[in-house]
């Protein structure tokens, strides 16, 4: 049985803000204390995630330090190589190469190489390479490639969110100022900056074919922007009926049926004032017409962590009061649910691959979400593939069906 608040997969000495998988077996963690002087680590780190007799459990592979910033947000793709990631620390978008390395080192010591702390390798991480008993640890080298200022804001910049493009040759940036800007990568040469929206960009998502972005913010407001000269396609009218004014809290794009051509966007709406029995809700658009397609409720739980799988099929939900949830995409039925799953807000949430090789490791699973929070803990909820019928079985038991009903007539006559 999944433990009840899925798995505990690490805690760290700093509080966490973001999440991403960069492969089925690693992904990545960053937060921390900020410019405050209380010895709260500003940190990356990345972990391994492996499986025992207990079930799954996660490695400590890599540690990078970000000086005096947190990281709040962050983006990541992989070109076939290595891993780019763009993070938001305070005013600036700093952008790191994540490269995968191989070391070799004694199998009784760790090593310390670029400032990178080299964790011991587990025992089914070795491979014996000469009569010394060398080891071999695959391993991350984190390297600082770069930043850029991103927002402009009179009493402080604060950079809210970034994406990349999908040919991962731009990337945009939503902050404070409400101004989104769009960046050639990696030249970092800004392509168009527009005053999208009176206050701050909460979140903003890129199409999968680059041509559009969309856009949520405090000021109620959603929009989606051309990508080649920044300007205002349209506005998304949520016109569900509710009792009391709601704004938007989220914004992702997802695949339909896993296809790079067709794609459905989702939002989120979370109610302007609290109050104990305002609901929240999740949304599906259609992203060619930009139309409200379906709504749902999703709990008086004020949703905090939004995140859409590789294939389109999930939606993983985090809220202020620590729980997490997943919904089917298509429908938006809730398929799983952990009350409080951490003792305080979720920050971030991220699916792991769904791929053969994820299934070596985490076993035979529909999905594999990863949730942080701001008390310092990762946790991975799980939910077992459910099982599905042949079509072989159907076709066999509707012959069955259509030769008792004949049979039943002929026995009456009829």
């Amino acid at each position: 049985m999944a433990p009840v608040k899925g798995v505990l997969l690490a805690h760290t000495d700093f509080p966490l803000y973001v999440v991403r998988a960069l492969d089925e077996r690693h992904f990545l963690v960053a937060g921390g204390g900020g410019q405050a002087k209380t010895g709260i680590a500003n940190a990356i780190e990345i972990y391994k995630i492996n499986s025992n007799q207990n079930g799954v459990i996660s490695t400590n592979i890599c540690r990078h330090e970000t000086d005096i910033r947190a990281i709040m947000n962050c983006a990541t793709f992989y070109d076939g190589r290595h891993h780019h990631l763009a993070t938001g620390e305070d005013e600036f978008c700093h952008l790191y190469a994540v490269k995968y390395k191989v070391i070799s080192q004694s199998s009784d010591k760790a090593e310390k190489q670029d400032g990178v702390r080299l964790r011991k390798p587990e025992n089914d991480l070795k491979q014996k390479t000469d009569s010394n008993s060398n080891t071999k640890q695959l391993t991350f080298l984190i390297e600082d490639t770069g930043k850029v200022v991103t927002d402009f804001s009179p009493d402080g910049g604060f950079q809210k969110c970034v994406r990349f493009s999908s040919l991962m040759t731009h990337m945009a940036t939503g902050g404070a100022d409400g101004h989104l800007r769009f960046w050639k990568y990696p030249e970092l040469e800004k392509v168009w900056d527009t005053e999208g929206h009176k206050q701050e960009i909460d979140d903003l998502d890129i199409s999968p074919d680059g041509s559009k972005i969309v856009t949520i913010s405090r000021d109620k407001n959603g929009c989606v922007w051309n990508t080649s000269n920044g300007k205002k396609v349209t506005d998304l009218i949520w016109n569900y009926s509710t009792s009391q004014p709601y704004r938007f809290k989220a914004c992702k794009y997802g695949l339909i049926e896993g296809k790079r051509d067709k794609c459905n966007i989702y939002t989120v709406n979370i109610p302007v004032t609290r109050s104990a029995k305002s609901v929240c809700y999740i949304s599906l658009w259609d992203s060619s017409k930009f139309s409200l397609k379906k709504t749902a409720s999703a709990g008086t739980e004020v949703i905090s962590a939004f995140a859409v799988s590789n294939d389109g099929i999930y939606l993983g939900v985090g809220s202020i009061s620590g729980s997490v949830s997943v919904y089917i995409s298509f429908s938006l039925q809730r398929l799983y649910h952990v009350q409080e799953a951490h003792s305080i807000f979720v920050t971030s949430v991220d699916f792991l691959p769904c791929s053969e090789a994820a299934r070596a490791v985490t076993g035979n699973q529909d999905f594999n979400l990863l949730s942080v929070s701001a008390d310092n803990t990762i946790r991975l909820h799980q939910c077992p593939e459910r099982s599905t019928i042949h079509p072989v079985w159907l076709i066999l038991a509707l012959i069955f069906i259509i030769f008792a009903m004949f049979y039943v007539m002929s026995e009456l006559g009829l």
